[in-house]
């Protein structure tokens, strides 16, 4: 079912189309062209597209997106953390006259066509205005709220399901090598080490042998060796003086990329398979 919210109708002097645009699956490449790739690659539902104007002054672009659930509408934020919190919805980020939170199951994106300090007050309001009447509720993913806390850069955290996120956060073959779909959750995230920084990526399956299929392949293809069995880790150097580490535990795969010790990698995925397994604090 739909969700319903209120936008405001006038902001310190903007004032906003009297109906939404809708998008859907269906025609959001009408809408952003190849950018629709990455909302479709969440639980995408449809997004509510307001432009809130006043004279001599910059547009304001809203955009309100519906996902099928909250951890996706935190994935397509976490995307990109980096900017000021402002205290919008459940976590907002804010730079440069873009306005982005998440709220529940609903991820919001609000654009000042030029930066000014009437414009950023007025995107702030109706950010905070929305964020008032949109459905709360929202929870992390488990895989983020488990993350080892010790280390963890939070601007560095991304949620994904499918190959296309993680090509993005960090190229690792050009086939599916880690077997990643919808119906596998992952985070990715840079951890400060003993001797510098360390990137850990977890990925969770369903259930079945899914997760030593992935296991496999990525050993077969991307370290060219048998993987390790199931709870043993399996540490590497490769070119650049760098250290690949991974561990599988029943449906979890755990690697750590670009470590600058063997030590430094098996202490981040012992971190990791203790927080993610048993629970922990998380961002």
């Amino acid at each position: 079912m739909r969700a319903t919210y209120e936008v405001p109708r006038e902001v310190n002097g903007w004032v906003r189309t009297e109906h939404p645009r809708r998008v859907t699956a269906a025609n959001i490449f009408d809408y952003m062209d190849g950018a629709g790739e990455l909302y479709l690659a969440y639980a995408f539902v449809g997004l509510d597209v307001w432009k809130f104007t006043r004279a001599e002054a910059p547009e304001i672009l809203v955009e309100i997106y519906e996902m099928g659930n909250s951890a996706d509408a935190f994935g397509v934020l976490s995307f990109d953390l980096g900017g000021e919190e402002v205290g919008v919805g459940q976590k907002s980020v804010y730079g440069a006259g873009l306005l982005r939170f998440w709220q529940g199951r609903h991820f919001a994106r609000i654009l000042a066509e030029a930066e000014t300090p009437e414009a950023k007050a007025a995107l702030l309001d109706i950010g905070k205005s929305v964020a008032s009447d949109l459905p709360g509720g929202g929870t992390l993913p488990e895989l983020v709220v488990r993350l080892p806390e010790a280390g963890l850069l939070p601007e560095s955290v991304h949620y994904f399901h499918r190959k296309m996120c993680l090509d993005y956060f960090y190229y690792l073959a050009d086939d599916n090598i880690l077997n990643l779909n919808k119906e596998t959750n992952a985070v990715i995230a840079d951890y400060r080490t003993a001797s510098g920084k360390a990137k850990l990526l977890a990925v969770e399956y369903d259930p079945g042998d899914s997760c030593a299929e992935a296991s496999r392949s990525f050993h077969a293809v991307y370290l060219k060796q048998w993987p390790p069995g199931d709870g043993a880790i399996r540490s590497n150097e490769i070119e650049g003086a760098q250290w690949v580490s991974s561990l599988r535990n029943a449906n979890l795969l755990l690697i750590v990329f670009e470590g600058e010790s063997q030590k430094d990698c098996e202490e981040l995925l012992q971190a990791a398979v203790s927080s993610l397994t048993q629970g922990g604090k998380g961002l």
